[in-house]
This record gives structure tokens, sequence and C-alpha cells, in this order.
């Protein structure tokens, strides 16, 4: 009841009541009973309206379910991307360990100190990790900016304060041109809907970034040519299914066919206000005013549902999405811990079991390697050098804090 529906049902009441005055005191419409036509011409209208107005909201309800499944699918699609990723470098700390025992140190492994002794992580293994924890994060990035545009919020400072957006690809956008606004001076047309938000333009040079983390990652010989060209194949169905959210969220129904809509519902009202008018008289615009009503509020639901993503109850909850997108995500990239290490959780120390055999120390809280170490902006170090002095694997950030580690649960039920 807070669209525009009730004005103009109220509008066509004010004209009626006009209508029905003047008909009591100077007559000049004719009446039902002496013509038919104003009757059977109503009946016909309200036939053809009729199915305008069920083909109006069967296509909004379509579009509302296109937007669901969209939606829907670029969860799928982010899952899979990763599960992907993190299934096609697989690897071991032992396997590695056992296959680069003739290969000097220095070489092969990240130490922790001058002394060789102390627990290290392979350079294979150290990277593979990071391989798909930036796949993780850089397809939750895209994820958040597509919401973000539906949402019709800009998000890029949220997305670094939560570490989903590192201080170097901020400047890279900046340095790129995607931020900067372009005056656009017929702002009711499409380019403007387009050039106005940046989010597009973010959107592009992360499927970029994408591309380049696969694409060094098979450089660097951890991922095949077939498992590096399925990768690719899979990361093209983002900006596929952005496009798809896109459009349902920007472009409307086709404007002549709208303003059509809008001149049958006002004509059909015209011609019931004078259908009526004889035999209701002063009463005329009460009619007029709930028929009207429910009229116009049709189109006005039909407008509202063709577009799932806003902040209505019908439309979709994107924010519990993205926090379900997340907590999928960090699952795999546990999972993909948990076989890397053997079977020992990537949140509690490991002790070595053996003195000749190299097991890393898994914390929950390692020193952040993002700002030396980045796939997809070209900072790999050389191959006999050593980038990083560490004995744990890369540390899973968790972007909303969705997900707490199981020890954490356990140690405050107890003190509870």
């Amino acid at each position: 009841m807070n669209g525009q529906a009730p004005k103009r049902a109220l509008m066509m009441a004010i004209f009626a009541s006009i209508v029905a005055i003047l008909n009591r005191y100077h007559q000049f419409v004719v009446p039902t009973r002496e013509s038919t036509a104003f009757t059977d011409s109503l009946t016909v209208f309200n036939t053809f309206l009729g199915l305008i107005i069920s083909f109006r909201m069967n296509s909004a309800f379509v579009q509302w379910r296109a937007g669901v499944v969209a939606v829907g699918s670029l969860s799928e699609a982010a899952r899979d991307i990763v599960a992907s990723g993190c299934a096609s470098v697989c690897t071991t700390i032992e396997s590695e360990c056992t296959v680069a025992t003739d290969i000097p140190e220095t070489g092969n492994y990240y130490t922790f100190g001058e002394d060789k002794t102390t627990s290290s992580i392979p350079k294979d293994v150290l990277e593979k990790c990071t391989f798909f924890m930036e796949l993780r994060r850089l397809v939750f990035l895209y994820i958040a900016i597509v919401f973000h545009h539906c949402r019709g919020v800009d998000g890029i400072d949220k997305l670094k304060e939560a570490g989903v957006l590192t201080d170097a690809e901020h400047d890279e956008l900046y340095a790129c041109g995607s931020e900067y606004r372009v005056q656009v001076e017929d702002k009711e047309s499409f380019r403007a809907v387009v050039r106005q938000t940046p989010h597009k333009l973010r959107a592009t040079i992360t499927e970029l970034w994408l591309k380049r983390l696969v694409q060094v990652a098979t450089d660097r010989g951890h991922l095949s040519g077939a498992n590096a060209s399925a990768l690719h194949s899979k990361l093209s169905r983002l900006p596929n299914l952005y496009t798809t959210i896109f459009n349902i969220a920007n472009v409307p129904i086709p404007f002549n066919y709208m303003q059509y809509l809008q001149f049958l519902l006002i004509a059909y009202m015209l011609l019931y206000t004078f259908v009526i008018v004889p035999r209701s008289g002063l009463y005329t615009p009460l009619w007029v005013l709930a028929w009207g009503t429910f009229l116009f509020m049709a189109d006005e639901v039909a407008m509202e549902i063709e577009c799932p993503f806003g902040l209505d109850a019908n439309d979709i909850d994107l924010e519990a999405r993205l926090l379900h997108i997340e907590e999928e995500l960090t699952v795999l990239i546990r999972s993909q811990y948990y076989f890397v290490t053997r079977g020992t959780s990537p949140t509690q120390s490991l002790s070595s079991s053996s003195s000749n055999t190299r097991i890393p120390i898994i914390k929950s809280k390692s020193e952040s390697s993002s700002n030396t170490f980045s796939f997809h902006q070209g900072r790999i170090p050389p191959f006999q050098g050593i980038i990083h002095q560490q004995r744990s694997l890369p540390e899973i950030n968790e972007f909303t804090k969705l997900i707490r580690d199981p020890s954490e649960i356990s140690q405050s039920s107890i003190i509870g």
C-alpha cells in the first residue's frame, strides 16, 4: 500500500466523483438498459485485461525464479571452482618430504631460522596451499562484488577491512581506473546504469586475477594442462552468471509494453466508470477506488516480484547466502588442510613423531605472506630463494568470523 497504486486509484476515483456529480444534475451518460455498447465493451475488456495482467504476473514470477536460480548457480560455481582447484593440486607433506630427501634443503623448504634441523614446510606444499587459499579468497571476492552490486552498495572499504581485498589489489584497482566515476549526461539510459557503479569493472579485474592465478600455478608446475583448462572453463561461468544477475536486477521490462499496460488500466477504469455511474450514482467513486487499487496494485506487485534482490520479505537474503558460501569454501580449505597434513587438524600444533621426518607446526595464527607472495600479481620468488621463513601453512582467514574453531568451542563450553 506504500506504492503508486493507491495514488493512481485515488485519481481515478476523483475523476469518477466528477462524472457522478455531473451525471446526477445533468444526465449525459447513456443508461446501460438503453444501450449495451458500454456493457459489451466492458465484458471484452475484462477478458483481454485479465489475460494481460496474468501474463504480466507470470513473467514477473519467471524472472524472480530466474534470479533465485542464478544466485544458486553462482554458489555452486564457487564451490565447484574451489573444490576442483584443491583436488588438482593434491599433495601431502609426507610425500613431498619423501620426494625431496635428496634435494638441498634451502631450495625446497621454507626453513625457520638458521637451524636447518627445525621443522619446515616443503616449498611445493606451501605454494600449493597458497594457491588454493588465494583461489578461495578471489572467488569469494568476486561473489561479494556481485552481491554488493545487487544491493546497490559500494562495499570496497568493507572488503578491504575484512581481508578479502589486499592493499596491493586495492592499489591495482585504482591504477587501472575502475574506481573513477564516469559522468553520464543521460542518467536514465541503460549506459548510465552500467557506468555509474564500478562493480562490473571490479568483477572484470577479479576475473583476470583468477585467470592469472591459474596460469601462474600452471607455469610453476602445480597444475597440469588439462586441469588448468578445466579450471578456466569453470571460471568462465562466473561472468556469465554475473551478466544474468545484472540483467535481472537492472534491465526492466520493455518500455512500450509497460506504457501499453498502463494505458489499458486507465482506459479500463474510465470505461468502468461510465458503465456503472447510471446505476451506482454517487457510490461510483467507491467502486472505482476499490477496483482501481486492486488493478494498479497487481502491476506494482509484478514490478516488485520481478527483481528478487531488494530488501523485502520475498526477496533473496543475499547476506545469508554470502555467509553460507563462505562457510562452504572455508570447509573445503579445512578439508584440504586435513588431507595435506595427513589427518592433523590445521588449527592444532603438530608434534614430530620421528626425528628424521619434517612435520610442520600448524598454527591458527601465522605471519601473513600476502604482501610478499602473490600468484596473480606476479610476486613469485626465485626457485632457489627463501621467501618466507615459517613452519606453518597459510592461515585460513575467516572473513566474517562465521566458523569457529572446534577447540575454541569446546573450551568455551568447559569454561561455561
